[in-house]
């Protein structure tokens, strides 16, 4: 059986602009594909 962990983050108002950015130009869904991206 796997179990997912998950973690709190925290984003200044910038920093969450930039990871919306991002995530636009990758052409994903939300932020939080971003974040999975980014920390793989």
């Amino acid at each position: 059986m796997s179990h997912e962990r998950t973690m709190p983050i925290c984003f200044t108002p910038e920093q969450a602009k930039a990871l919306e950015e991002y995530a636009k130009k990758k052409g994903m869904l939300n932020t939080s594909q971003a974040i999975e991206e980014l920390t793989k």
